[in-house]
């Protein structure tokens, strides 16, 4: 019992010190002196509640230069009417272009749809960036987001997004919560994994690793670029003020999903972030049950770890406060900090629920994302069909 009393120890250390890492390397940037033109890649499916404010967001950018290709997986998909209807509105600031995929049959369908984006670059594009629908930009964000490649650090950049739930349903609250935990753990260009959401790559990089090939049978966009880039030795960075907020919804069955599907093609295509994302899970669930089990026989080793980890815990808790009012636009802080004033109550709950989920993903290669059910065969896509409405 003690040795996995200590095991748990160490995880909630490791855990606590990433998050105050994190908030003590937060600090002020002098702007990059030039912004390369800059090309946004954004795949789209439908219509949310979200995304007339995304588009606006996205349009209203103070990077100097750069421009939008969306990419929808056919003309009947209602987003097309929404971004055509942009189009004209922007036409005199930013020119928004439009690409028709067609159906994906042997990878994911963003996948399909980010390839044919690509087909658009020009020769002028020197960024390539990547973003997702479901978000919210600030207006820094692109800025942000290049500064690093732009100033000749890296060749690549990353951000991440901090989940903002938009009802108060116990699942949705949960996955807010629960992604917490990797949205302000510690960056590291040993580490970082590039987010789809918000990824930038150098033009001469991208043109060196052959998309087209890593992406043809890919289940995952970001995951796959990282390992390509790294097969290049390219340094990804991940600037610590780009934590994008995205609205999300979730009932129980899209929750676990959405949360297996995440740490599925993980473990596939990162084993060893599946594996430190494991252990970070369960150690402390075991080690938790191994002192409750031990706390009524009078265990002051036991009732000690339990103090320790509460007390930790609400130690990450009020630096994530301070992150979230460091980095967070002020019009969704209070749903950020309601998320996490609900963690500091219910994160017993939270912590069994996202390990329940990692541990879903243990077996099974099998998946279902945005209508569609993948079978891998490897990291390779085996089958795609299209779901029943009742199986989506």
């Amino acid at each position: 019992m003690t040795t996995l009393l200590i095991a748990w120890m160490a995880t909630d250390l490791v855990a606590t010190y990433g998050v105050w890492h994190y908030w003590r390397k937060l600090v002020p940037l002098a702007p990059a002196e030039v912004s390369p033109h800059a090309v946004i890649l954004v795949p789209i499916k439908g219509v949310s509640a979200g995304t007339t404010n995304f588009l606006d967001t996205l349009c209203r950018q103070n990077y100097p230069h750069y421009r939008v290709i969306f990419a929808v997986e056919s003309r009947a998909d209602p987003a097309l009417a929404l971004i055509q209807a942009t189009q004209q509105t922007v036409a005199d600031r930013i020119a928004l272009d439009i690409v028709i995929a067609g159906n994906a049959t042997r990878r994911a369908q963003k996948v399909h749809n980010l390839l044919a984006a690509l087909d658009r670059l020009r020769d002028e594009d020197r960024i390539v960036v990547f973003a997702d629908a479901d978000t919210l930009l600030p207006p820094d964000w692109l800025t942000h987001l290049i500064r690093p490649i732009a100033i000749g650090e890296v060749n690549a950049s990353t951000g991440y997004r901090w989940p903002l739930p938009i009802d108060r349903r116990l699942p949705t609250l949960i996955c807010a919560a629960a992604d917490l935990s990797i949205t302000t753990s510690a960056r590291s260009r040993h580490w970082n994994v590039c987010w789809g959401g918000s990824t930038a790559v150098e033009r001469a990089a991208l043109d060196q690793i052959d998309l087209h090939s890593v992406w043809d049978r890919a289940a995952s966009d970001d995951v796959t670029l990282t390992r390509a880039l790294r097969a290049k030795n390219f340094i990804i960075n991940a600037p610590l003020r780009v934590l994008v907020p995205s609205p999300i919804t979730y009932n129980w069955i899209g929750l676990f999903r959405f949360a297996r599907r995440q740490y599925l093609l993980v473990r596939n295509y990162a084993p060893r972030h599946w594996l430190f994302g494991g252990v970070t899970l369960c150690v402390p669930v075991a080690g938790a049950t191994a002192g409750l089990v031990a706390l009524p026989g009078g265990s002051l080793i036991a009732a000690c770890a339990l103090l320790a980890s509460v007390a930790m815990l609400q130690f990450r808790l009020s630096i994530r406060r301070r992150i979230a009012m460091a980095v967070l636009p002020s019009e969704v802080l209070a749903t950020a900090q309601a998320t996490i004033g609900f963690a500091s109550v219910a994160w017993p709950l939270i912590h069994l629920v996202h390990c329940a989920a990692f541990l879903s993903s243990c077996v099974g290669r099998r998946f279902t994302w945005a209508g569609i059910g993948y079978t891998l065969d490897g990291r390779n896509i085996e089958t795609v069909a299209s779901l029943q409405m009742g199986d989506k």
